[in-house]
């Protein structure tokens, strides 16, 4: 118990001071002097752990996943099973960056206007459980006649119950369905049924953008793949490589392989430019701002369409309980 405990609250290294490790390890100091230079207060017993078991003849791969942030270590768990320690560990960096790049865009996008409605929604649900039957007894005492507004109210509970619960069995079914053990077949339903649909862009952009990392490491088209091929932590990236590569051997030209359903359709025609140019980098690198940017717009579409009903939502609902309200008014008034 006491050794879970500690494995729990165990302290991980800063992204920081993996990246500062990595540009230290291509000086080819050894591994022990990059972190003396790394050493401070705040990381001082963690590389003092490393050393020591690095002393009693462990390996380094073995060593410094347990002092790995978690968004981190899946990437170099995967890729070290095809690259050395260091190579890994630069690429894994890379790799987090344009992650991390692509999640905030998405979340900034998509959170807000996704969380109004939900607080709407909720809000609304809690009304309708707690609020509005008070609203109608206190009306009812003022022997107004409620007839029409009870038939209203019970149009309005069987509103707020199905949005309510369709909501949050999107929200279970999303968790569900983007498990990584799931995900996959998500994405070759959305591919088959739904093409260049924003799920099929996101993926190949991401795709690309990990592809085109390899590449200005300097890995050729196939050890990229290959690369890609072993991520396990990202199946969709792993198993896009996979197609690509088969598609590759078995004679196809990097156009027509991208061509299949699982890509972006406009990959294919990126990919024809850049065979007729000597800047390969250059026009991938356009295509995945371009898939960013058509990804932005979308987004924007979609969340301007959920403030949307959300707010015509509201409104419709204030209506009716402003409506609701004057009604003992009225009744005051016809005594």
């Amino acid at each position: 118990m006491v050794f879970s405990v500690k494995k729990f609250f165990k302290q991980t290294l800063d992204i920081e001071d993996i990246s500062y490790l990595s540009r230290l390890l291509e000086t080819k100091l050894p591994i022990s002097s990059c972190f003396d230079l790394l050493s401070n207060k705040k990381n001082e017993k963690m590389f003092e752990e490393i050393k020591h078991s690095l002393d009693q003849g462990m390996m380094i791969e073995k060593i410094i996943p347990d002092y790995l942030p978690g968004k981190l270590k899946p990437f170099l768990l995967s890729l070290l099973t095809t690259l050395s320690f260091e190579e890994s560990l630069k690429l894994s960096l890379d790799f987090y960056e344009k992650q991390e790049e692509s999640r905030k865009s998405l979340l900034n996008s998509i959170a807000y206007p996704l969380i109004i409605f939900f607080i709407a929604i909720t809000s609304l649900y809690l009304f309708d459980l707690y609020g509005i039957d008070s609203i109608f007894s206190l009306i009812a005492s003022f022997d107004a006649q409620i007839e029409l507004y009870s038939q209203i109210r019970v149009v309005f509970r069987i509103c707020i119950n199905v949005i309510y619960y369709s909501v949050l069995i999107i929200f279970l079914l999303t968790i569900i369905y983007t498990d990584q053990k799931r995900i996959v077949y998500l994405y070759i339903f959305v591919s088959r049924y739904f093409p260049n649909s924003i799920f099929n862009i996101y993926y190949s952009d991401e795709f690309m953008s990990l592809f085109l990392i390899c590449v200005n490491a300097g890995y050729k088209t196939r050890e990229a793949l290959q690369i890609l091929k072993s991520m396990k932590s990202k199946p969709v990236i792993s198993f896009l490589a996979f197609h690509l590569d088969e598609s590759l051997m078995e004679g196809e030209t990097l156009k027509e392989a991208t061509r299949k359903k699982y890509y972006d359709s406009s990959l294919s025609r990126f990919i024809k430019i850049a065979n007729y140019t000597s800047d390969f980098s250059g026009v991938i690198t356009s295509y995945t701002l371009l898939a960013k940017e058509k990804i932005r717009n979308r987004m924007k579409r979609y969340s301007r369409t959920i403030q949307f009903v959300t707010y015509l939502f509201i409104g419709l609902i204030v209506v009716f309980i402003y409506q609701i309200l004057f009604m003992p008014m009225n009744a005051i008034s016809s005594l």
